[in-house]
């Protein structure tokens, strides 16, 4: 509503109807104001981004004062034509350059078989990808949070008589634990290596070698542990298989960076042998004599 009325405002006063905003001699047009939007604004979301209230005069009053402090700046003597050509060849070839490496790079991620990348990433990493030994064990926790400790040590000593007499361990997990996770995983703490757990925990559990094998009580920052081994697992080499999803994420991730230069070297290369007879020395004088000259100029 607000950019529709502008529009028919400004229109009153000047013939050309794609004259958004005009101020003395500064005038905004659809044109311009549409392409700043378009490079302030994700481009995927811009309906949504324009859309919000006041996005559209947003855009024309930057571009107000872009102009504006452009014109303030000439008059002041602190810019010219020279430096506006300059720097308007600059941003041209900077955003050319951008846009050249952005298509080539898509293009050329578009061919990688990332799969047989990753193989050879994994071969060349094996070792990273090794999996220490692991034991998966279920544990009864009597918590002493808020409980006396007279309360907690009956309570322990309660779990350690029912397992001496031979008491079904899960069934004591169901009837003791106050592990707060016990509803989802009834006590089975799943496959964990040594640094994972608490260290008198996990020395414990790592001791046990028989599946059925029991041990506590095993004192923690959490309480009095009971631990039952399930399983073991050996150290191994971990699987292509397991590190290719890992590894893919991570070329894909890296690659873009990697390609753009690769394309620049291109670049590079092109003048490698102009660049290497050139007299660095005579090209110094002539940087420090053009500096002389245009120092004074400079912005401060």
């Amino acid at each position: 509503m607000c950019l529709l009325f502008l529009v028919c405002t400004v229109g009153l006063a000047h013939a050309d109807p794609d004259v958004l905003l005009s101020k003395g001699d500064i005038s905004v047009g659809l044109d311009d104001a549409v392409k700043y939007s378009l490079r302030q604004t994700n481009p995927e979301r811009y309906v949504e981004s324009i859309s919000r209230p006041r996005a559209t005069v947003q855009v024309l009053e930057n571009i107000y004062v872009l102009e504006r402090g452009a014109v303030a700046a000439e008059q002041a003597g602190l810019i010219d034509g020279a430096d506006e050509r300059y720097l308007a060849r600059d941003a041209y070839r900077r955003a050319a350059l951008s846009r050249y490496l952005d298509n080539v790079v898509e293009q050329r991620m578009a061919t990688i078989d990332w799969d047989g990348l990753a193989l050879e990433e994994y071969l060349r990493r094996k070792q990273e990808f090794r999996e220490p030994e692991e034991v998966r064990v279920e544990h009864i926790l009597i918590s002493w949070a808020e409980r006396p400790f007279d309360e907690f040590i009956l309570r322990v000593r309660e779990v350690q008589d029912q397992l001496d007499f031979g008491a079904d361990f899960g069934g004591l997990i169901a009837e003791y634990s106050d592990d707060p996770s016990v509803d989802r995983n009834a006590g089975d703490l799943g496959f964990f290596s040594r640094e994972r757990m608490q260290p008198t925990f996990s020395a414990a559990a790592f001791d046990l070698t028989e599946p059925g094998e029991v041990v506590g009580p095993i004192m923690t920052r959490f309480g009095a542990h009971f631990i039952r081994l399930i399983e073991r697992r050996d150290e191994r080499d971990g699987t292509f298989e397991e590190a290719k999803r890992s590894l893919v994420k991570e070329l894909k991730k890296a690659m873009p960076s990697r390609l753009r230069e690769e394309f620049l070297n291109e670049f590079k290369q092109e003048v490698g042998a102009e660049l290497a007879i050139i007299d660095e020395d005579a090209l110094l004088a002539r940087f420090l004599q053009a500096y002389e000259t245009q120092k004074d100029a400079l912005p401060n």
